[in-house]
């Protein structure tokens, strides 16, 4: 095999890894946008408990798109998941805090992946110029012998 033809099937190979990748991190990039999406929902709602001095009617997903209707009556208080299924009892205020803060995290987290996102599709518009141009080459190279 020709050094144009390694170079060829090198270029292919690492812009099929990088496709993949791109593929991943597009994913997760959709991902946390849709839990950044439940926390400000989350953020909403808490603002709301928080101005409304009378108890509040809301329904509650019950699973399979179904509610049941219930009332909030102790707006005092927030149960906060801190992971591995515990939660625990903190004010509205300090709640809303700590969800801001993981909706900041969650916030960074997506420009981590949205900054390699970018590096990825570079360098895989390079590879795909790289390609075009050994594949060139190469088809010239196969006419030049032929004559």
């Amino acid at each position: 095999m020709s050094t144009l033809e390694e170079q060829l099937n090198r270029a292919i190979g690492e812009l099929q890894i990088l496709d993949q990748l791109i593929n991943e991190v597009r994913s997760r990039v959709s991902t946390l946008q849709a839990i950044v999406a439940e926390h400000e929902g989350a953020l909403s709602f808490v603002e709301e408990l928080m101005k409304n001095q009378s108890s509040m009617k809301i329904l509650v997903p019950i699973g399979g798109g179904n509610y049941i209707h219930a009332e909030v009556t102790d707006r005092d208080k927030i149960e906060v998941s801190v992971g591995a299924g515990i939660v625990i009892t903190k004010t509205l205020q300090e709640g809303k805090e700590i969800i801001e803060k993981r909706r900041e995290n969650l916030i960074q987290a997506i420009q981590n992946y949205e900054q390699r996102l970018q590096q990825y599709l570079s360098r895989a518009e390079e590879l795909r110029r790289i390609i075009e141009a050994i594949s060139t080459k190469i088809k010239e190279g196969g006419l030049e012998s032929r004559r």
